[in-house]
């Protein structure tokens, strides 16, 4: 089963190379245990606004398997939205879905 999230912002700290190693939701802190795949993808045409202030038209999925401190282990989808570097979410992280 799949649990749709996708305009839930949450907090992530990614290491150099952009991929997340931890995020915040709901107050808890999940821990990245390893990412199983990533993806690039087109922002859809109907969201032209964001292309003219100058967003690059691409985010980037990630899907990572994460857990809380003392919880178990699940399958979460992270979208990282790019913005103009000028924007206060120049590079916005949501969470997009939980998998089961």
């Amino acid at each position: 089963m799949t649990h749709l999230y996708r305009f839930t912002r949450v907090e992530v700290i990614a290491n150099a190379d952009g991929a997340p190693v931890d995020f915040r939701w709901r107050g808890r802190r999940y821990v990245v245990r390893s990412v199983i795949t990533t993806w690039v993808e087109a922002e859809p045409w109907w969201r032209e606004s964001l292309l003219a202030a100058g967003a690059s038209g691409q985010r980037e999925i990630w899907r990572v398997e994460a857990a809380e401190r003392a919880g178990s282990t699940g399958v979460y989808e992270l979208r990282r939205d790019f913005r103009p570097q000028s924007s206060p979410d120049a590079s916005a992280w949501h969470l997009v879905r939980i998998l089961d």
